[in-house]
């Protein structure tokens, strides 16, 4: 009797056991499905809403997901049409590619037809604006950063020329890293975009010489 008794306790022991590991199966089976079911909400959420799905481990995107190539930055100010103040640097940034017709310089140095324009497009584009971040090639001999600016995967340089409110820097061959530049250019061109309007449209860098150093300024 002592050995069945003994029996009969083994066996009731082990019946206790699986059942506590069965317990545990099913509950840790009931967290997974809570968690797929989540995970798949949220997926579906995501996509009504037209924004990217969520990431392992929930985890959201980083700015410069969202932005585009290079380091995610504020742009405290826009100075000109290829001029920035950005947060954090104290060296203004000059825009990578291109080159925007130039703002009044006080006296004897006149502003070109649509520098207002450039620069209000790029303040609205960028300044204080979410999404924006910037990858910088060089440097110039006033020791600016030249940069391309991004906005939410945007190429706002080049954007800027396609709006025909800036030129392709082909002032220098070195000056034009980006060819697919001078595509948004002839696009800007044959739909007279901008300063395309004008009968004969003077590039920044022939100002300059002409109008600022030689005091001959076309109309």
């Amino acid at each position: 009797m002592l050995k069945e008794s003994h029996g009969i306790k083994h066996h009731a022991l082990e019946t206790s056991r699986v059942c506590g590991r069965l317990e545990r199966h099913h509950q840790f089976g009931e967290q997974m499905l809570r968690r797929i079911t989540l995970a798949a909400l949220a997926a579906v959420t995501a996509l009504a809403a037209g924004l990217p799905f969520p990431v392992a481990g929930g985890s959201k995107p980083s700015v410069s997901d969202l932005s585009g190539p290079g380091e995610p930055v504020v742009v405290e100010r826009v100075l000109d049409g290829d001029t920035v103040s950005v947060r954090g640097r104290r060296e203004r940034v000059r825009l990578a590619n291109i080159d925007a017709p130039e703002m009044s310089h006080g006296y004897g140095k006149p502003g070109q037809p649509f520098s207002v324009q450039s620069t209000k497009w790029l303040t609205e584009q960028v300044e204080g604006k979410p999404g924006v971040s910037m990858r910088c090639v060089d440097e110039d001999r006033y020791g600016r950063s030249v940069c391309d600016l991004y906005r939410n995967g945007s190429h706002v340089n080049k954007e800027l020329v396609r709006a025909g409110l800036a030129w392709a820097n082909t002032a220098n061959k070195r000056y034009l890293r980006d060819r697919t530049v001078l595509d948004a250019q002839e696009e800007a061109r044959a739909a007279h975009r901008g300063l395309w309007a004008q009968p004969k449209p003077v590039p920044p860098w022939e100002w300059r010489h002409t109008c600022w150093d030689g005091a001959v300024c076309a109309p």
